[in-house]
């Protein structure tokens, strides 16, 4: 049953906006976007849906059919409340757009979707991108994706009181059919490319590795690439200003984990340029070799990988047809995506079994697909 269908049964009216926006794996680049670095995102075939239908007062009814959990309150009432949850998104979007205009009637609110959460595959941003979306629609806002962005951004940071930057919402907001973008976090640019995994299988397999509260220590380490870069003079571009020999001339300068997690941010760059070229010539070989150097620098420079993942990754890289196994998400748990052909899977999912004896976690995989749209239709 689709987002308008449990739409229509939950408050007998159909939707006057539908708004669907895919989860986002992040290929690399992930960890440089706080320090203006860039990311290159699939969005992929698992989405978050928001449909809306106007009321004739000022009450808002939320609905979440995966849930099955209801919240209500009103357009007087838009504040962020802890118990809300889920409903906190979808609010925090209507209050950018509603709160405080003359005349804005409630509405009705139905989410729906199949990402799964906690593991930072792009669940929080696309239900966030979706209700901004939808929000934006109604009101006859604009639809530029850069306003939406930014709008995202904004309520990120005031509602939530999260820092945030526009570029985490851009590759959901902009995606198309069977595209890979480039995102720059410095300047706001955008690049889609043709995602083109040939016969490869896109599997992601989830460690259940229990993840310890990461944002302290990703927040040290966006400043320790502060560090190296005040300690290296500093510049209008940061970091993406200088190279790994610029590193090296100020080697006993600077601290000797400064200098590995600046490493990282500085190659990984370079790994998204590299990967550009190997996507535009279509060579997954190539890209796969990039990726697999990416999560050597997540464990030796970057510092966000853990016991679990560097098994799962090393013994999946081991098998014939297997191009590249890689941690995805924020670190210290959560999913690995490995690039593969048909015939490996069998081995895969043998070497899966031997990690559940060793760790006792029994992973859970999907394969995925790159996203097909659509993703807005309006009343």
């Amino acid at each position: 049953m689709d987002i308008s269908q449990l739409h229509r049964i939950e408050y007998e009216a159909s939707p006057d906006v539908v708004v669907n926006v895919p989860g986002v794996v992040r290929l690399l680049g992930e960890h440089t976007v706080d320090a203006d670095g860039m990311y290159l995102g699939l969005p992929y075939d698992r989405s978050m849906s928001v449909a809306m239908s106007a009321r004739r007062d000022s009450s808002l009814r939320f609905f979440a059919s995966d849930l099955n959990e209801r919240k209500r309150t009103n357009l007087g009432n838009l504040k962020y409340k802890r118990e809300d949850r889920w409903a906190n998104y979808v609010k925090g979007a209507l209050a950018a757009y509603l709160e405080g205009r003359p005349g804005a009637k409630g509405l009705n609110v139905s989410i729906s979707g199949d990402i799964p959460q906690g593991l930072g595959l792009g669940s929080a941003n696309a239900l966030l991108c979706a209700s901004v979306k939808a929000a934006a629609t109604l009101s006859g806002a604009s639809l530029d994706p850069a306003a939406l962005e930014q709008t995202a951004a904004e309520v990120m940071k005031h509602y939530f009181e999260r820092p945030a930057r526009s570029a985490e919402y851009s590759a959901s907001l902009r995606a198309e059919a069977s595209s890979l973008l480039i995102v720059d976090a410095y300047d706001g640019r955008c690049e889609r490319l043709d995602a083109s995994f040939s016969k490869a299988i896109l599997l992601l397999s989830d460690s259940k590795v229990p993840r310890p509260p990461v944002d302290d220590e990703l927040r040290s380490r966006v400043q320790n690439c502060a560090k190296a870069l005040a300690t290296l003079g500093g510049g209008a571009r940061g970091l993406r200003g200088y190279t790994i020999e610029d590193l090296d001339e100020f080697m006993g300068r600077m601290p000797e984990y400064v200098r590995r997690h600046a490493t990282f941010f500085i190659e990984e760059l370079q790994r998204i340029k590299d990967a550009r070229e190997s996507i535009l010539k279509k060579d997954l070989p190539s890209l796969s070799r990039i990726l697999n150097k990416s999560q050597a620098g997540l464990r030796n420079h970057y510092e966000l990988s853990c016991p679990e993942i560097d098994w799962l990754v090393k013994r999946a890289i081991e098998i014939d047809g297997v191009l590249t196994s890689r941690m995805v998400g924020k670190g210290f748990g959560g999913c690995t995506l490995t690039i593969l052909y048909e015939e490996a899977l069998p081995e895969y999912r043998k070497r899966l079994e031997e990690y559940e004896r060793i760790f006792g976690f029994r992973p859970v995989v999907w394969e995925i697909k790159p996203w097909q749209g659509p993703n807005t239709n309006a009343d």
